[in-house]
């Protein structure tokens, strides 16, 4: 089985490639890494690779599931920490917990539900707005 599999992968901001062309195999239970210089398109490519932006061209496909037909069952089986903080500090914690529901394609009420449930659980209601 391939946990992650790409082909012609291409991911281009204004007319720029920040990822051109890559094809990418790695088998279960294989470790890999990325490595190179600043601006290489590391962070794109797990960007990529978690659904967190769409590429312009090319095939995904994490755990056998496509990235673009299925991105919320690749969310729910992976986890991942980014480099720089993935948060906006402009926003609250209760607005960046609305947000992160947003990702999931939360419809608004489980939004806000979901939102209320955390923040009590976490004995955030306090600074909710901070």
């Amino acid at each position: 089985m391939k946990s992650i599999f790409a082909r012609s992968l291409f991911k281009s901001y204004d007319g720029i490639n920040a990822v051109d062309g890559i094809d990418l195999d790695v088998d279960e239970g294989q470790i890999f890494g990325f490595l190179g210089p600043n601006g290489a398109g590391k962070s794109t490519v797990i960007k990529l690779l978690t659904t967190l932006i769409q590429p312009t061209s090319g095939k995904i496909s994490v755990l056998e599931i496509d990235t673009a037909k299925e991105p919320l069952s690749i969310r729910k089986k992976i986890g991942v920490v980014l480099q720089q903080p993935s948060y906006e500090p402009t926003l609250s914690v209760e607005k960046s917990l609305e947000k992160y529901g947003m990702m999931w394609n939360l419809d608004k009420k489980t939004r806000m539900d979901r939102t209320e449930e955390l923040l009590t659980s976490f004995n955030l209601v306090e600074i909710r707005k901070k």
